[in-house]
């Protein structure tokens, strides 16, 4: 495992490499630059898809908030992520803080005020990647998730995750430049995490259920479609949790990034508007079959049930598709952190520390 995980980390860094040595020209042709710009968008689904869905998921319909509020978004509302691109290319506009600084006559203290809350939003988030990638990395090797080796685990993965950041993300000095190696490598890493839940998924459907008739068989009797039946869609805390994740498109720090920073034309847009919601449906439609294969074979005992993806295909012995479950969650969580990081680098250093130097510096920042 550890050795895999060097591996497809060291993949990573091959994949962007080669993205910071291509031109868009001679690299990407028309037909493939909408295609990586929307599967970089999936970076929105992080291990909290990969894992903790699945564990809502045992619940009912409640999971489904977190992927129709972006549905939605795309298919009804893209000219406003449309406009929000415009308006950003022509402003030059580099994070999420400088866009709505702009819109204020281009102020400061409005800036500082959104990088530092942010910030504070975005470091416990990123710290709950780096454990569930610490947790599934004890989970494979049969470790006890003891609060040591995570603290182990968590620090290599985020060494790696440091280095990437800056050699892909910050190294250069032209903040405004799109980031075209990390751009493709969060866009492999989104087809990955995607191949390996429809595979768990597909597995679960057709190895443990036998069938479609099978899980029917277990949901009707497991008492899941009475849950499922007296779901409200129109209960406060659904329709809340829906708006949150449809403004989350627009206002987190990392789809801000990749869906207007590192966008290079906006026509990419009408191809993302249904290929990403596409992606979703895809991941919501195995999202209770998981759940189901969890609870009929973890019911009564003490597996979390944020662990089902890879627990189910480990115990029934599928160890080549828990690997491949592992590798789906650490790219979920790596490329979360990879984004976030740039993002919130990008605002700390232009709206608080380059202003602080050009303040204190007894040069003449004009000459």
């Amino acid at each position: 495992i550890l050795l895999i995980s060097v591996a497809y980390v060291g993949l990573l860094f091959a994949i962007a490499y080669y993205g910071d040595n291509q031109s868009v020209a001679n690299s990407k042709k028309r037909i493939s630059k909408p295609v990586i710009y929307s599967l970089s968008l999936a970076v929105y689904c992080t291990s909290w898809t990969f894992y903790g869905s699945v564990s809502r998921a045992t619940q009912g319909w409640e999971f489904l908030s977190i992927y129709l509020g972006p549905i939605l978004l795309f298919i009804l509302g893209w000219g406003l992520l449309y406009k929000i691109v415009l308006i950003a290319k022509q402003e030059n506009i580099t994070t999420i803080a400088d866009f709505i600084a702009s819109r204020y006559g281009k102020s400061r203290s409005l800036a500082i005020l959104i990088t530092t809350m942010a910030t504070l939003g975005i470091l416990p988030y990123i710290a709950l990647q780096l454990k569930a990638v610490a947790q599934s990395f004890n989970i494979m090797v049969g470790q006890t998730a003891t609060f040591a080796g995570q603290n182990d685990t968590a620090l290599v993965v985020a060494v790696f995750m440091a280095i990437f950041a800056i050699l892909f993300g910050t190294r250069h000095i032209d903040a405004s430049e799109h980031h075209e190696g990390m751009v493709l490598a969060v866009a492999f890493e989104s087809l990955i995490k995607l191949i390996a839940f429809v595979a768990v998924g597909f597995y679960v459907i057709f190895e443990i259920f036998d069938g479609l008739g099978g899980l029917n068989t277990y949901l009707s009797q497991s008492g899941m479609y009475e849950k499922m039946s007296n779901f409200n869609p129109f209960k406060v805390n659904f329709l809340t949790e829906t708006l949150l994740a449809m403004l989350a498109i627009l206002c987190l720090p990392r789809q801000f990034q990749v869906g207007v920073v590192e966008n290079t034309d906006p026509r990419d847009i009408h191809t993302a508007r249904w290929m990403f919601p596409a992606y979703l449906l895809i991941f919501s439609l195995f999202m209770l079959p998981i759940a189901a294969a969890g609870n009929m074979m973890f019911n009564g005992t003490s597996i979390a049930s944020d662990t089902y993806v890879l627990m189910v295909p480990l115990m029934d012995g599928a160890t080549s598709l828990a690997t491949l479950a592992y590798i789906g969650g650490l790219s979920a969580a790596t490329g979360m952190v990879i984004v976030a990081t740039i993002s919130i680098s990008t605002m700390i250093s232009n709206d608080i520390i380059m202003p602080m130097i050009f303040k204190l510096s007894p040069l003449d920042p004009t000459r």
